[in-house]
Parts: structure tokens; sequence; C-alpha cells
């Protein structure tokens, strides 16, 4: 087989010539440029490369994928391939949390016992509170749930352990003023 060598580009070709000065050109399509990253990929040393199930722990203790391909000098594209699950995962436990039902006190009445989510969205809402973005993450002493929300301007966050398999919530931390404040707006 004859030897070619890159020339250059020229009008999205790839200019190639033997050793005899004959000149080839090759179209830069998807398949070329495909076959590249493979060939890229498949040259990467593989102890470089971090396990699916590395990168799965790193996402399901709270980090983004950009964090984790930065902690693991990892490609992003690589670390995107094994999150969504794991996202799914943290979203799901964000629902089951917000059904365990809890008792209010004063309210003894087991047929309506509400769930942690109605019983905290209500409060949520005597507060006047806005922007509620929940999320979890998975710690060395289980899952962690997370709730950031504004109100009066001052954004919050509270957190709770959950254990899914006794359905039992148990607070981190109080509802308290995080150290961020949302300037106001001027009114006209």
């Amino acid at each position: 087989m004859e030897q070619l060598k890159v020339i250059g580009t020229e009008e999205g070709v790839l200019v190639l010539a033997t050793e005899s000065g004959e000149r080839y050109a090759l179209p830069i399509d998807e398949t070329l440029r495909s076959q590249l990253r493979r060939s890229q990929r498949d040259s990467e040393p593989r102890a470089a490369r971090p396990s699916p199930r590395d990168i799965q722990a790193h996402i399901r203790s709270g980090l983004s994928a950009q964090e984790v391909a930065e902690l693991l000098g990892a490609r992003l594209e690589d670390v995107q391939r094994f999150e969504r699950p794991v996202l799914a995962e943290r979203e799901h436990i964000v629902g089951q949390a917000l059904a365990v039902p809890v008792l209010i006190a004063g309210e003894l009445d087991a047929a309506a016992q509400p769930t942690f989510g109605v019983a905290v969205r209500a409060k949520l809402a005597e507060a006047g509170a806005s922007g509620e973005r929940w999320t979890s993450w998975k710690d060395e002493d289980g899952w962690v749930v997370k709730l950031e929300f504004t109100a009066n301007d001052v954004d919050h966050d509270a957190r709770w352990s959950f254990d899914p398999r006794r359905s039992s919530l148990a607070p981190l931390t109080p509802m308290r003023p995080s150290s961020r404040v949302r300037a106001r707006c001027p009114k006209d």
C-alpha cells in the first residue's frame, strides 16, 4: 500500500500526496471526522479514561458533568454519556422525598396527613416565596434533599437527610437565608 502525506486543506477537502508527487483530494465530511475521533479515542491510554461507575458516582454526589470532566481529566462528551440515568435517579429521590407523609402539629387525623411536598409548599406560599428549586445528591451519610427559594428578596437554602427505604426525612439545616442576598430592583 502506498503511503499518502497530508499537504493541507482546500475548500473542505483534505489534500494528500504520494511520495512521487501525485495529489489526491479527500472530502472532509462527517464520516472522516467520525473516523478520526474514533482513532483518537482508541489511541488514548485506557487507564486515562475514568470508568462509568466513577463518573456516575461523582454525578450522584452532586457534581455537574463539567465539574466531573475537569476533576477526572475526561472529555465532557464522555462524562455526559453516563450522566442521564444518575440525574434521573436524583430527580426520582426528590420525588420520593416530596411524597413522604408528614404529621403536622395539631393535626392527628391520619386521613388528613399531607405529604412533605404539600406541607413545604404551603409554608412557601405563606412566606410569599418564589423560585422553588429542588435537588438531591448522595454523600457518605446517605441522600440529601435540598430546597432553594427566594422570599423577601433573600435567597434561602434548606436541606434534609432522606432515607428512601424508610421514607424518613430529618432536617440538616433550618430554613435560613443563604449568604447571597438578591439586589432589589428600583420600582418606577
